[in-house]
């Protein structure tokens, strides 16, 4: 199979964040089962958001012409690149959704609202023109039904799988010296839907408990200097560490290994990736109850309730005050971690790519399920 798979948005995980890690495992996955690939990605540098996306528009008019997709069996989109292909003559045409931006133009604001604005646009056009839409979670599927009114018969939910990060080995070979004091990691890019503010109050409702709690933050993005004010406001200079891109692996997953707790407490997620990174590492999760992270994280971690710095911190406080309890919810997480395999995501995909290829006349009238196992 000749498959075509487009993607304006970074492919290396520093700047594309969680798609990047979906990108890399897709592409690894299909080859490993022999497909024959061809990429077209362009790799515009993210530092400029507004810049960025009008990149991304400009390359996706280039594509009704581009030859090399007409080279394809079937075309893969991420998010809404392939939106302009024409559908009469096109090959096959799968949008793999992400971001939802729909979803996410509540979080915004100027200049970047508008932006997203425009890119949920071009979403809902991409996913009305593709023969099928795939995305990682059921909370996703119901967004695109309630947000761009496509048909939940033609959206497969394919639960994300993730090969081995490149940090992980390094991680695990670490010895882990003992902290001096509780050690809260976070990690992602600094979008306001993230909340990293929920996460500084809670650490400044924590600190009468836990006078020397550091939190320290990998990542940076939009929300960055809100991040920072808030922190500034709350005086916790001496409990944050702001660590920002980390591109050495070795800086990086010694920031894993010597961690006590992980905590994202992001309010729109349609997978979440540093979910299953922290479960697979076997550190113990605080999330939100929001988005996708109570159905990816099931009982192998601990949620919150959104918008919510007081159960924030009652969620960490319980993994800080009982190691018994941070062993535990590690085990859980390693376990289910497992059961989000690559093999299993492109099984996933391959039944999708071969509905998609079948002659016109042909109806689906559901989706079979994915079972992940576990808890």
């Amino acid at each position: 199979m000749r498959i075509v798979v487009i993607t304006s948005w970074p492919t290396d995980v520093i700047g594309g964040s969680g798609t990047a890690v979906f990108f890399n495992s897709f592409v690894d996955g299909l080859r490993a089962r022999g497909h024959s690939l061809e990429i077209i990605a362009p790799n515009f540098d993210t530092s400029d958001y507004v810049t960025v996306t009008l990149q991304r528009f400009l390359f996706n008019t280039q594509l009704r012409t581009d030859p090399r997709v007409m080279r394809g069996d079937v075309v893969i989109g991420f998010d809404y690149d392939g939106y302009g292909l024409d559908p009469h003559h096109r090959p096959p045409f799968i949008a793999s959704a992400h971001a939802v931006y729909g979803d996410v133009i509540q979080w915004e604001k100027e200049p970047f609202r508008t932006m997203v604005q425009a890119q949920a646009f071009f979403d809902q056009v991409s996913m009305q023109q593709a023969d099928y839409v795939t995305i990682g979670s059921t909370y996703a599927k119901e967004r695109i039904v309630a947000l761009y009114g496509i048909e939940p018969e033609k959206i497969a939910v394919i639960p994300h799988g993730m090969s081995t990060p490149s940090w992980m080995p390094l991680a695990e070979a670490m010895p882990r010296v003992a902290n001096d004091h509780p050690v809260i990691l976070s990690v992602g890019k600094m979008y306001p839907r993230k909340r990293t503010g929920i996460l500084l109050e809670a650490v400044a409702l924590l600190l009468p408990k836990y006078p020397t709690l550091e939190v320290r933050i990998v990542g940076d993005g939009i929300a960055w200097n809100d991040s920072h004010a808030t922190a500034d406001a709350l005086q916790l200079q001496d409990h944050v560490t702001w660590l920002g891109h980390l591109g050495d692996d070795a800086a990086f997953a010694r920031e894993w290994r010597q961690a006590d707790i992980f905590c994202h407490p992001s309010q729109q997620e349609t997978f979440g990736f540093v979910y299953l990174e922290a479960m697979r590492f076997g550190l113990p999760v605080v999330a939100a109850r929001a988005g996708a992270a109570p159905e990816v994280i099931g009982t192998a971690g601990r949620l919150a309730e959104p918008e919510n710095p007081g159960s924030l911190a009652a969620e960490i406080d319980f993994f800080l005050r009982n190691e018994k309890a941070r062993q535990t919810y590690s085990v859980r997480g390693r376990i289910r971690a497992a059961h989000y395999s690559v093999d299993k995501m492109i099984d996933g995909y391959e039944a999708v790519i071969e509905r998609a290829c079948e002659p016109p006349q042909y109806v689906i009238k559901s989706w079979p399920s994915i079972d992940l196992g576990g808890s």
